[in-house]
Formats: structure tokens, C-alpha cells, sequence
């Protein structure tokens, strides 16, 4: 997946790898690189452990992965084509907070930057009406700043895209599907070549719509089915069931998408104008809230120790590039 493809195909790498077997870095898996200033609110989110992909939705607000926290991200790149050349908009991150208890539920994190970015149009989050009609066959966008090799190897720092169809929207088939928000909390796209990868985690699924397109959709991971770590297919998790909790969490106004008003006049990846939330900070900003989940201090439970069992079996799956876990796992 570009670490796209296969989703979001982004979650770009943080750090660069022994580029043994890579396929030619002009194309994702089963994508092409996107020309300058078609999606610039997708952003590198880089860290001091890793890399992945996310989504401007608000000046200071980027939605990415929950396991993406795990590379504890300290700046995003958004409008930029390769977050390692010159150009683009870095923002410092203020904090990101994880879904509580995401290795069993939704697998996002919410990012608040220190200040706006400005100059790049937030992109509308997809919401229950996003949803009316979406079904099977449906053909979304992957994008993101990951790998471009089926096998997970290599390095790659440019922005690719592919377009695939949904294979599962609801996510009922099993296949990795998280049976605690099943059936509608995820959906499955791609496969057969054509997916996100390695440092996609967190990157947008964009879906066309009279209003443009709308990110319906976070990397996650790939199927439990793949016979290879990229190209078999991904899970990303649905916007629509997290949109309450990235508003609540970030304390922030959130560009959402109301199924009213129609295509750009340029009919691009920018959203149409008069849809840009305020900038600046918000008096509801109540500080750094880090991570999703809490330590007990009793003795563990079968409880504790199962679902423990279950975050690692994901863990495995999830498509995030880190210093140990690019080479080895399947998290984007």
C-alpha cells in the first residue's frame, strides 16, 4: 500500500530501511503517486518510534490510527508530496489520545497541533448520511505515505494513491473484523494487488459525493487471509461511528460532512469553500490528554489476560512502521 493502498496506503515511514526487493517507488500497491496539491490535508504524522498517515479535519485537528500513538507522532506534514524534500506544512503535535480501549474497538487516535494550519482546507469527516448508501462494490480512494511492496519492505516517503472497491461494508465477514463493533463499526476494500501498507496506518478513504470527497474511513490493518503482508485487502475503521468522540476528545470544531451542498467548482480533493471550521484555539481546549486506555494494579484478570491476548494478535496485523515492526508484522 502505498502505504496506501490496501486503505489509506499511508503511515509513512519515519525512518529509512534496507530498501532490499521494493518495487518501483512510482507506484503503491496497485497506485500511482499523487500529483501535487490533490490531497493535501492527508499528513505524514512522524514520530520518535515510527510513522503513519492521517487526515486533516479541523486547522488543528488530524484523525490517524489508535496504534498510531504507539510512535508517540511530534510533528505532521500536511500538503506535501514526499514529507522528506522541502516544501510542504509542518505543525507540531500538542497531544494525541487514543480510543479508550481501541485493540477491541475502534482503532483511531484524535491529534491536536500546537496551532492551526493554514492554507489546507480540513477534510469533511464522513457521518451517518455519508453512509446511506454505501455497499459492496463501492469505489473509495487509498491514500498515504506508505510502502509500495506486497512483501512490506523497502522504504518510501511519497504520497501515493489507488482506487479499490469495498468487499465488505460492514465488516460482518470475520477476516480480522473486531466482533466488539461488528457488524458496522469497520469495512473492508481492496485486495488482489491493490492495498494499503506499512505507513498507511490512520491514512483517509476518501468516497465521491455531490459534496466532493469525504473521508469515510482510518487504515487499521490488513485481513487475518492475506497470503502477504500488503495486497490482500485492509480494514479501516468507519468515521461515522467515531465523529462523537473525535469532537468530544479534541474539544475542537470538526469539518463534518451533512450531505448538503455540491461538487467544488474544480471538482478536486480541496472541499468546497465556506466549509472551513474556525481557526484558532478553542475556548473548550482543556489541555494534553495522552492515550486511550488505563493501568490497574491488581492482580490481572482472565479478562485482562484475554483481551491482552487479543491486542497482540492485532498488533500483528496493523499497518504503522516502526523501527522493529515494519520488516516483521502486518501493522500498517
Amino acid at each position: 500500500m502505498p502505504r496506501v493502498v490496501l486503505a489509506s496506503f499511508v503511515l509513512a515511514p519515519a525512518l529509512a530501511f534496507a530498501s532490499s526487493g521494493a518495487s518501483d517507488p512510482s507506484q503503491v500497491i496497485g497506485g500511482t503517486v499523487v500529483p501535487a496539491g490533490k490531497w493535501p490535508d492527508a499528513v505524514a504524522v512522524l514520530g520518535a518510534q515510527g510513522s503513519c498517515t492521517g487526515t486533516l479535519i479541523a486547522p488543528d485537528v488530524v484523525i490517524t490510527a489508535g496504534h498510531c500513538a504507539e510512535v508517540n507522532p511530534t510533528q505532521v506534514i500536511a500538503n506535501t508530496t514526499n514529507y522528506n524534500a522541502a516544501g510542504g506544512t509542518p505543525a507540531q503535535v500538542k497531544s494525541i489520545t487514543a480510543y479508550p480501549n481501541w485493540e477491541t474497538s475502534y482503532d483511531v487516535s484524535v491529534i491536536v497541533l500546537t496551532a492551526p494550519i493554514q492554507g489546507v482546507t480540513p477534510r469533511l469527516l464522513g457521518t451517518d448520511c455519508t453512509f446511506q448508501s454505501f455497499a459492496n462494490g463501492a469505489q473509495v480512494h487509498l491514500v498515504g505515505f506508505g510502502l509500495t511492496d506486497t512483501a512490506g519492505t523497502g522504504d518510501n516517503t511519497t504520497l501515493h494513491e489507488a482506487t479499490a472497491p469495498v468487499t465488505d461494508a460492514d465488516c460482518s465477514g470475520g477476516n480480522g473484523c473486531v466482533p466488539g463493533i461488528a457488524p458496522g463499526g469497520e469495512f473492508v476494500a481492496g485486495g488482489s494487488g491493490t492495498d494499503s501498507c506499512f505507513g498507511d496506518s490512520g491514512g483517509p478513504v476518501y468516497l465521491d459525493t455531490p459534496r466532493g470527497p469525504i473521508v469515510i474511513g482510518a487504515v487499521s490493518r490488513g485481513l487475518d487471509s492475506s497470503p502477504t503482508p500488503c495486497g490482500g485487502g485492509g480494514i479501516y475503521v468507519r468515521t461515522d461511528k467515531v465523529a462523537d468522540w473525535l469532537k468530544t476528545t479534541s474539544g475542537k470544531t470538526i469539518a463534518l460532512d451533512t450531505c448538503s451542498g455540491s461538487q467544488p467548482p474544480d471538482g478536486g480533493g480541496n472541499n468546497p469553500p465556506g466549509n472551513d471550521p474556525p481557526s484558532g484555539t478553542d475556548p473548550s481546549d482543556t489541555g494534553d490528554i495522552v492515550g486511550g486506555c488505563s493501568a490497574s494494579s491488581s492482580s490481572p484478570s482472565f479478562a485482562l489476560i484475554a483481551l491482552a491476548s487479543i491486542s497482540l494478535m492485532l498488533a500483528g496485523r496493523h499497518r504503522h512502521r516502526d523501527r522493529a515492526l515494519a520488516l516483521r508484522s502486518r501493522r500498517r
